[in-house]
């Protein structure tokens, strides 16, 4: 499962790492950078304390 979104601030996309059951947020541009959490809004939350 993959999406993109856009932040007032930033593009980001989610994945599900289904071999850790756990979503991951990344820069659109940068996929080096990235939250991870149980939750698409925590992975998103951690992304946006790392911008």
């Amino acid at each position: 499962m993959t999406f993109s979104n856009k932040n007032k601030f930033f593009q980001y996309t989610v994945t599900l790492d289904t071999s850790h059951n756990i979503f991951r947020a990344s820069l659109v541009n940068d996929s080096n950078i990235y939250g991870a959490g149980d939750t698409i809004e925590e992975a998103v939350q951690n992304l946006e304390q790392l911008v």
